[in-house]
């Protein structure tokens, strides 16, 4: 502490040495110096902004800013006012506290339009009412997936009747803004599409549109059916196929013949063809019997017939009617057998997978080596051709059955472009080195230099103790203090004196040291 003190008295009582002008110059260098440091406080300690919502709607926008200012939380408004930034420190608690409040609400309205029913509402305002708030709640559902930013609804309802034989089918369009660098793909689109269909009765998936803010149509009646989108599908696993077997050949070879000395390409013909077939085959060979059955019939006594023939010889108790006659009827019997044969029957159904491969092209390019000195382009022996060419047929599973075709080729790879991508580049980070080096160099050399010539003498100029000479403080000297002046002059000048025969001494001492001693053998004996 009395250091601390002893400093400021110091640095006090060599401010007032200076003059007018050299104490001007020290107060505006520590103004400048105090400004400079209370702004890199002010700037330290400003709150950093991160944004809160973006793309609001007036109405949320006012409703927002209305609550965060209730709170006394600080903000900033950007794009005409439809961006609010806060602090970053605190953005999700006031995310949380204005989400618990229902803000933003958004411009669409939900089921909350029948929270605060009136009375004496007529049917068709309850209808209008239900229909704003489906659309609604659609459009904030559609908001919630990843890809959308903004998404409108609207809905064509058909009024019921009830004489009608055949329904009326409503209809319904979807307009999505999507955040940017996003994209749906069509099993997202499909998505919404079912999502809507599925929301809203009596709506189709057919008749539900949907367009992009630039009135590109996305799906609907002409937009992808179930056919283009299984094509799309089908296009898709044939990519993918093609894809793997490259990869699988480039990076077997690469690991022999090095990073970017092989390209493949692979075409695959494939059958993307749903086949049920339903066969039967009999085997006249294995006859079995299913089934047998044998029928007899005997008949023994029975007489021939007699008499007139008519109905009056058939009436019992008629005159006329002859007695039967007498006879012996010969025995007779039948006999019927039936067989039914089995053949053995194997019925067997076959569904064939899709996206099977018919046939494979698969092509194949081999950079040489580089070899000698200085280094010179060499070519694949014929012996290493084979070798890859086998190795390519393994990996893609090659049937000659198929007609496969495997195309092999060595041919020097153009590699001017990179060699002078790359001496760009070494070029630039030589440039950038350099430049960094200047940099640091001049960082440090203006460093060391206000170290040295500003920070170190400004240090011993306060730390060096002066005492205020008459004159100094703007007073006339007394005698009495030019007196005492005097006599300090005087006695400085008689210590230069003795500090210069001391050192005259010491010089002759050193220079003849026997002559010395025997000068102050002298010396003594005369003071004995």
């Amino acid at each position: 502490m009395e250091k601390l003190i002893q400093f400021i008295q110091n640095l006090w009582k060599k401010f007032l040495s200076l003059s007018p002008v050299n104490m001007a110059v020290a107060m505006g260098g520590v103004a400048l110096v105090i400004g400079a440091l209370v702004s890199i406080a002010l700037w330290v300690q400003a709150p950093d902004y991160q944004l809160l919502y973006t793309n609001l709607s007036d109405q949320d926008a006012a409703a927002v800013v209305d609550q965060l200012d209730t709170q006394n939380i600080p903000h900033k408004l950007t794009n005409q006012g439809r961006n609010v930034s806060v602090p970053s420190d605190r953005v999700h608690e006031i995310r949380l506290s204005l989400a618990s409040q229902g803000l933003p609400a958004g411009t669409e309205v939900g089921l909350e339009l029948f929270e605060d029913t009136p009375m004496g509402m007529t049917e068709f305002t309850q209808k209008l009412n239900f229909q704003r708030a489906l659309q609604g709640e659609l459009a904030r559902t559609i908001k919630s997936l990843e890809s959308v930013d903004q998404a409108r609804v609207h809905l064509a309802i058909p009024k019921e009747e009830l004489f009608l034989k055949e329904k009326q089918v409503g209809k319904a369009s979807v307009m999505v803004k999507l955040h940017p660098g996003r994209t749906l793909s069509q099993g997202q689109i499909q998505g919404i599409v079912h999502l809507v269909s599925s929301s809203v009765a009596n709506i189709p998936p057919g008749n539900v549109v949907l367009v992009d803010p630039k009135g590109n149509l996305l799906s609907g009646s002409k937009a992808v059916s179930d056919d283009v989108m299984l094509t799309a599908t089908n296009y898709q696993h044939k990519r993918k196929v093609e894809s793997e077997m490259e990869q699988r050949i480039a990076m077997m070879l690469e690991e022999a013949l090095g990073a970017g000395k092989v390209i493949a390409r692979v075409n695959a013909d494939m059958d993307f063809d749903k086949v049920v077939q339903t066969e039967e085959l009999y085997d006249p060979d294995s006859q079995v019997v299913r089934s047998e059955q044998t029928t007899t019939e005997s008949m023994v006594g029975t007489a021939a017939p007699s008499g007139v023939p008519g109905v009056e010889s058939l009436v019992p108790g008629e005159e006329g009617t002859p007695e039967p006659s007498k006879g012996t009827a010969p025995t007779r019997s039948n006999e019927k057998q039936t067989l039914n044969f089995e053949i053995n029957k194997v019925v067997k159904q076959t569904s064939q997978t899709t996206g099977k491969i018919k046939r494979l092209s698969v092509s194949v390019l081999v950079d040489g080596s580089m070899a000698g000195n200085p280094p010179q382009y060499q070519a694949r022996t014929p012996e290493e051709m084979a070798k890859y060419l086998e190795l390519v047929k393994n990996a893609v599973g090659f049937d000659d059955k198929r007609g496969d075709q495997v195309q092999l080729e060595n041919i020097q790879f153009d590699k001017s472009l990179e060699l002078q991508n790359l001496k760009e580049a070494e070029k630039q980070w030589q440039w950038d080195l350099g430049v960094n080096i200047v940099i640091w160099s001049i960082g440090t050399i203006l460093v060391l230099w206000f170290l040295f010539r500003v920070i170190l003498p400004l240090v011993r100029w306060v730390t060096t103790s002066v005492e205020p000479g008459p004159g100094q403080l703007g007073e006339a000297p007394t005698p009495e203090q030019l007196e005492a002046m005097e006599e300090e002059m005087r006695l400085a000048r008689q210590a230069q004196e003795n500090v210069e025969i001391r050192k005259s001494v010491g010089d002759f001492v050193d220079t003849d040291p026997k002559y010395a001693a025997a000068i102050l053998r002298k010396w003594m004996r005369e003071r004995t």
